[in-house]
This record gives structure tokens, sequence and C-alpha cells, in this order.
């Protein structure tokens, strides 16, 4: 993760899609581990899966659902000035919480 807090001071569009990409891995792994079936395999089906299930809060489902279209558009090419670095601290902050209690529960069991 501190590669991506390196870039997302210069290159915030690189370090949101990799982030994006951590919490997407982090949040397939989390359903895999809570037994979540999940039918799709697109990122708003995923949070909306967790979040219906209790797995990831309101707040964080919020977070998610406002830097989705921004990762859509920065993955397809299209230039947006909506993303701030604060923003991309936002979502590695929550993946980094999110692989905690991934780590924590697999410690438990």
């Amino acid at each position: 993760m501190q590669v991506t807090r390196q870039l997302t001071t210069q290159h915030p569009e690189l370090a949101l899609l990799y982030s994006w990409s951590l919490v997407e891995a982090t949040l397939r792994l989390i359903a895999q581990k809570e037994e979540v079936s999940l039918e799709r395999f697109d990122p708003r089906y995923l949070i909306n899966q967790l979040v219906t299930e209790g797995i990831i809060s309101k707040s964080e489902y919020q977070l998610l659902m406002n830097l989705l279209p921004l990762r859509n558009s920065i993955a397809h090419g299209f230039k947006t000035t909506q993303i701030t670095q604060n923003s991309v601290y936002e979502l590695i902050e929550l993946t980094e919480q999110l692989l905690r209690t991934l780590h924590t529960n697999d410690e438990a069991d």
C-alpha cells in the first residue's frame, strides 16, 4: 500500500485504479470467506451483496459506490477532474482495514 500512497500525489488516476483492484480482490476474498454466493463478477453487484449481507458497513458501501464511477471513467480512458488525493487515501485506508479484518478472522478460525 505504500507504493499506492506514493503514486497518489503525482498520479492519482493510477493510484485509484491500483487501489480499486486491491479493494475489489479483498472484497472477493471476504465474500468467499463469508460464503456469500456471487452470481456475477461485476464490482457493483459484489458491493451490493456484501452490504446486503451486513459484511460491509453502509459508510464503506457509500465510499465504494462514490468511487466506482471514477474508477470506471479512468479504466475506460476518460479524463476525470473529480478525483482527489483524499478520495484515493480513503480507498487505501478502507482496503487496509478490510485486510486487517480478513486476517484477524483467519487467525480466529
